[in-house]
């Protein structure tokens, strides 16, 4: 039996508890690096903290709160969890490199390194275990993961999707209007469009993994091109970039690839 009995209020409680634990990373991480930019200690220190705070809360929760194993929640820790992992990634991916084909071949934007092929390269391997710890692994853990199945129970398939996504852009919205001081309009909707693809992705192949694997995908390859205070490469018409092929073309095809390969890879 669940300690408590309501989906809706385990999962308000675990939504509120995001919201603080992520408060608290940004206080941390603005006290190792300051306000000056980015700050590569307190970036790490930022992604230890979120999986080492989120991750075991989440844990308690479900089997706290809910009276079920993790396991549950579609996060098997075992090899068979690389291949959800790899078609969320590739269904990411493969659609974002068609976007940045036809951004770069309309001229729409322009990439160019800030730094040698080497130092890129030595820095990705980095930068993805970071998307992990910090995003990727406990946000989808709490959102696709717990939120979502918890949802289902009660809204169904298509309700606990659609309520996951609001729950995450509402979430993502609140970090930024207490960081910038207001609500940006654009931020929540990307957060909605994004949280209802990774929705779709965690239930069309049963497992947090998929999500997880588009999420580090997606995050990686955004954060790589658009930081610009890491300096790793100068882009111009970042906006369009970000909009086409970090956005619409990816987002709108992910699902169905993720169909596509999770049905080629179970038969």
């Amino acid at each position: 039996m669940p300690m408590i009995a309501s989906p809706f209020l385990r999962v308000g409680l675990v939504w509120l508890a995001m919201v603080v634990v992520w408060l608290l990373l940004g206080q941390v991480q603005q006290m190792i690096g300051g306000t000056s930019g980015y700050s590569l200690g307190g970036h790490v220190t930022g992604a230890i903290l979120a999986t080492a705070i989120a991750v075991p809360m989440i844990v308690f929760a479900r089997r706290g709160l809910d009276g079920k194993t993790v396991e549950s929640l579609g996060l098997v820790l075992s090899p068979a969890a690389i291949r959800p992992f790899l078609i969320g990634a590739v269904a990411f991916l493969v659609p974002s490199a068609l976007g940045f084909a036809v951004v770069l071949g309309l001229g729409w934007a322009g990439i160019a390194p800030g730094a040698s092929l080497g130092e890129i390269l030595l820095f990705v391997p980095m930068l993805a275990v970071l998307v992990f710890l910090y995003e990727a692994l406990p946000e989808e853990l709490a959102f696709r993961g717990y939120i979502q199945t918890n949802l289902e129970s009660r809204l169904g398939y298509w309700g606990a999707i659609g309520a996951q996504a609001m729950l995450f852009a509402l979430w993502g919205a609140a970090l930024w209007a207490v960081a910038a001081g207001g609500i940006a309009w654009d931020r929540f909707a990307m957060f909605f469009f994004m949280g209802l693809v990774l929705g779709m992705v965690r239930a069309i192949t049963g497992s947090v993994w998929a999500a997880i694997g588009l999420h580090v995908a997606f995050q990686t390859v955004a954060q790589l091109l658009l930081n610009t205070g890491r300096g790793h490469f100068e882009i111009a018409g970042a906006e369009m970039l970000q909009l086409v092929a970090l956005g619409i073309v990816p987002f709108s095809l992910a699902a169905m690839i993720a169909e596509f390969l999770n049905a080629r890879t179970t038969e």
